[in-house]
């Protein structure tokens, strides 16, 4: 049950980081949203490689 959760907050912070991402590119500046979208994807292969890679 904890893995569930774990993932399931893993997945709604990597949400939050994408949404977050979109705003900065599309509402202030679109270089801020891409280095945010390069951090989104940093972050989402790092949650692929500890969560299901490494065992």
């Amino acid at each position: 049950m904890l893995k569930i959760l774990a993932h399931a907050a893993a997945i709604i912070g990597l949400y939050l980081v994408f949404s977050f991402s979109l705003f900065l590119g599309l509402q202030v500046r679109p270089a801020y949203g891409n280095a945010g979208l390069v951090v989104t994807a940093v972050l989402a292969a790092l949650y692929v490689y500890v969560g299901f890679v490494r065992k």
